[in-house]
């Protein structure tokens, strides 16, 4: 197999293009795993795991001097580059597909392809949330695929239809500080951040962050608007501070400068793996609890995108073990496909309570659980 030769990023006004650049990882341990899982993944795909197609590797001509035939991909992407870019890499090296990449705030592009709707210039869109997909299935922007890979991710994580699935789970958690709190003084559910005990102790990032909106969403439909406007209320008596993102919430609980802060788990890991004393609550796992609220990050095919067929090969590429693999730990999330292995001490989909809310909901209810958050202050 040739060396990956990084994707061509598309000229736009959202991330510049910096050619010939490596992707930056979080961290040293980053690095290294992000060497070794690409290694392990090249070495599985020549095996033929990924059964993606074949093509040749790209030779860094521009757009037009391809030669006749050539493949390309068009990548909208609402992740950060250095999450989504090995795994780009990887397929570009196993199928001969050029990918053209544009990467910039999911919201932006989902409202460019929105705009583009009688013209797609995207093939596929990857984004944080669910909720974001199901927003743009809605408005029938999305392709049906319901391929045997679409099918084994399950059901409650994809759209019925499979015009978005979710390639990798995150978890929303409470992590705290373990210089502050002793055991016995832990919260064990979502709920318990408004216990008055933790007054002006819990950090959290901003209402706009699509994990928020989508935890709120979950609870408005797991126990009712009334519920979940009580809960944010009972949070802004508490003193909850609310920061830019999860990143300065991680941080901030590091440093011992609150006791709390709710956040995705992988927010968890990295402060841990940046040596602060930290700790994590997997919530809700009781008899009586819901479960823990689980969101992915996914990817939908555009309806009318000028490459159809790499953009199912591009689906189905995702959902390859392999593939899984290297997305879930670069990300340090949960493979959704059963069985692929989480990086070390990562729960994988059987282990935790997971809360029953079919994540199309999320897009459903977005907007009105945006106003709930207007109406009570947030």
């Amino acid at each position: 197999m040739q060396r990956p030769v990084a994707p061509r990023r598309a000229p736009d006004r959202t991330t510049p293009r910096r050619p010939g650049s490596l992707p930056t990882l979080p961290g040293g341990p980053g690095l290294l795993l992000f060497l070794g899982l690409s290694l392990a993944l090249a070495t599985a795909l020549a095996a033929g795991c990924a059964g993606a197609g074949t093509g040749t590797q790209g030779s860094g001509r521009g757009p037009g001097t391809e030669p006749p035939g050539r493949r390309e991909l068009v990548v909208y992407s609402g992740r950060k580059d250095a999450l989504i870019q090995p795994v780009l890499e990887a397929f570009e090296s196993e199928t001969g597909i050029r990918v053209v990449l544009r990467s910039g705030g999911a919201s932006e592009l989902a409202s460019a392809i929105l705009e583009e709707r009688s013209r797609p210039r995207a093939d596929v869109f990857i984004a944080n949330d669910a909720g974001t997909l199901e927003n743009l299935r809605r408005e029938g922007v999305l392709e049906p695929y319901l391929s045997e890979r679409v099918r084994a991710v399950p059901e409650d994580l994809r759209a019925a239809d499979g015009s978005w699935v979710g390639v990798s789970a995150r978890v929303r958690v409470i992590m705290y500080n373990t210089t502050l709190l002793a055991p016995e003084e832990l919260p064990r559910t979502v709920a318990d951040l408004a216990d008055p005990r933790y007054r002006g102790q819990v950090a959290m990032a901003q209402s706009s962050n699509e994990s928020v909106i989508g935890h709120v969403s979950a609870l408005r439909h797991l126990k009712g608007d009334a519920y979940a406007e009580q809960f944010l209320r009972d949070l802004l008596a508490n003193q909850v501070i609310r920061l830019k993102g999860h990143t300065q919430v991680r941080q901030a609980v590091g440093k011992g400068e609150f006791k709390l802060g709710w956040v995705n788990h992988y927010y968890y890991f990295l402060e841990r793996a940046d040596g602060s004393p930290v700790g994590v609550i997997w919530p809700d796992q009781g008899p009586d609890d819901p479960g823990a609220v689980f969101n992915v990050a996914g990817v939908g095919i555009v309806k009318g995108g000028p490459n159809p067929e790499a953009a199912r090969a591009f689906v189905d590429f995702l959902l390859t073990p392999a593939a899984q693999e290297l997305f879930a730990r670069l990300n340090m999330e949960i493979p959704t496909l059963p069985g692929v292995p989480t990086a070390e001490g990562v729960p994988d989909l059987g282990s935790l309570k997971r809360a029953p809310v079919p994540l199309e909901v999320l897009g459903r209810e977005l907007h009105r659980t945006v106003d709930l958050l207007e109406k009570v202050g947030f």
